[in-house]
């Protein structure tokens, strides 16, 4: 199963075409495939949205991009490689 982590601040318009679309390209490929959204404290709608949308969301507040991408990789259900 692949895992595609998404971090995101304020993205409420676009996050639920990009989830869509990850969706639509995992079916084409015939694989199982996890989608985590890493929400970095928005002040929109973006949680929300991204979970009607069929996504995971991590709750982070760091607005550094390493340590939100970081927590949405280690909510990841996926196999590791390290």
């Amino acid at each position: 199963m692949a895992s595609f982590v998404i971090p995101a601040r304020n993205e409420e318009r676009p996050i639920g075409q990009t989830i869509e679309a990850l969706h639509a390209a995992a079916r084409a490929c015939g694989s199982p495939c996890e989608i985590i959204v890493a929400d970095d404290d928005s002040a929109d709608a973006t949680a929300e949205v991204a979970a009607r949308a069929g996504a995971r969301v991590v709750h982070v507040q760091a607005r550094q991009i390493s340590v939100v991408r970081n927590a949405g990789a280690r909510s990841a259900r996926g196999p590791r490689r390290d």
